[in-house]
């Protein structure tokens, strides 16, 4: 089932600020209807509210609305079409809260119109006059929490001679790959939309169009690499690449990912290529599809300056060791900076417990000092980081000033 509102007339160039949609494509609100015996009581509801809707939302904005019953394929694909924000509601109760009508709504606004006109009184008490002011009833609504999923596509780093074959990146090597990954799709966006260059380089690249950098995180498209891990042997070479776009992004997530299919990177005599996965099973051990309480990076995150260790030059390493008080200091300041970067990737949750150590976690990980080379962030602020929530949280996780770079994915702690 699905409802278009439209609002009637266009505003003056000067005041059009358009937010949630463009103001030439209507807005669309789509309902299933499971229930074969009442499908067609609810059909008439809807159509017949529809049709009575004149204004849009609680403004002075005027608009119109028809309602028409459709199959899922259908809905399926106009959702799909459809260039503005998605909001799909969670039952996870994670994501947006929005006040719901459910059954009694109507009555209770009924009921609070009515209170309005006894709203003020007139109280008398000697001589003097006062005016009390009572409460309205409140609407009785029901919070529902909804959120935009982002559009997700798994490519594997396959051989361009033999492609039945993965190629192996190193793992150290994790900002290079996803830099250059990314300044090829930009290069193909740009030059087969090229109307929308300010929009690619502000959602893909991060800068904005009067060159400065400093995007919102959920304004950005996300690279994530992927190292082999799953088990203790895993040799956490990265072999596939994730890549994530937010609901409100500009670019159709079709012609995102047509930008990534097919890219071919150099590295020595057998090209890799990028190809979309048929094999979705891997996100498991990212914690994409399974929530973790545990997580632990398996690139290193890039933490700000704050939270940078004091260099020794390689010759003066005895003279200038540093003692346990010094190091204790050190990662105290890492451990807020953990903290602040959570917040900035959206994420105010409950942490228990955090570690973080220059050494990886896991077996065949790398150090962090290991991943600078390439990039923009000193060795000092690279950190490994080990995070205990207090409820189950789930991924792809990526934290830390290079979090758009390839640095700070972690991984839930499922395997040893």
């Amino acid at each position: 089932m699905a409802v278009h509102s439209c609002p009637l007339g266009p505003k003056p160039p000067e005041q059009l600020r358009p937010l949630l949609f463009d103001a030439e494509e209507p807005l669309l609100y789509a309902w299933t209807l499971r229930d074969e015996s009442s499908q067609e009581y609810f059909a008439t509801v809807i159509r017949q509210l529809a049709e009575s809707i004149y204004q849009l939302g609680r403004g002075v904005d005027l608009a119109w609305a028809w309602a028409e019953v459709i199959d899922e394929t259908e809905l399926a694909n106009r959702l799909e079409d459809y260039v503005g924000t998605i909001h799909r509601p969670s039952l996870a109760g994670a994501g947006m809260p929005v006040s719901c009508p459910i059954s009694g709504s109507f009555a209770s606004l009924e009921k609070r119109y009515h209170a309005n006109e006894s709203r003020f009184e007139v109280v008398k008490i000697d001589r003097a006059v006062s005016q009390n002011f009572r409460r309205l009833p409140k609407p009785k609504f029901q919070s529902v929490a909804y959120d935009s999923p982002p559009t997700q596509k798994l490519f594997d780093l396959r051989s361009v001679i033999d492609p039945e074959r993965f190629r192996a990146w190193n793992l150290e090597r994790a900002s290079l790959l996803i830099q250059s990954i990314r300044d090829l799709g930009f290069k193909k966006l740009v030059t087969a939309f090229s109307s929308k260059t300010a929009e690619i380089e502000h959602w893909l690249i991060g800068r904005n169009a009067n060159g400065s950098s400093g995007s919102k995180a959920d304004e950005r498209i996300r690279l994530i690499p992927l190292a082999s891990i799953g088990h203790a042997h895993a040799d956490q070479a990265i072999r596939r690449v994730f890549i994530e776009a937010p609901a409100n992004c500009p670019i159709r997530a079709d012609d995102l990912f047509w930008a990534f299919n097919g890219l071919e990177l150099g590295e020595g005599t057998d090209f890799i290529r990028l190809s979309p996965s048929e094999d979705d099973s891997f996100f498991r051990h990212y914690g994409v599809d399974h929530a973790a309480t545990d997580w632990r990076t398996i690139t290193p995150a890039a933490l700000p300056e704050s939270a940078k260790r004091r260099r020794i030059e390689p010759g003066r390493r005895l003279a200038e060791a540093k003692g346990a008080c010094e190091r204790a200091r050190e990662q105290q300041q890492a451990r807020a900076a953990v903290l602040t970067a959570l917040r900035h990737a959206g994420l105010s949750l409950d942490v228990l417990d955090v570690v973080v150590q220059r050494e990886p976690f896991q077996r065949h990980g790398a150090r962090a000092e290991g991943f600078a080379p390439g990039t923009r962030f000193a060795k000092e602020r690279l950190w490994h980081v080990a995070i205990k929530f207090a409820h189950p949280v789930q991924g792809p996780l990526v934290l830390g000033d290079g979090r758009f770079l390839g640095l700070g994915v972690l991984a839930p702690c499922l395997w040893k």
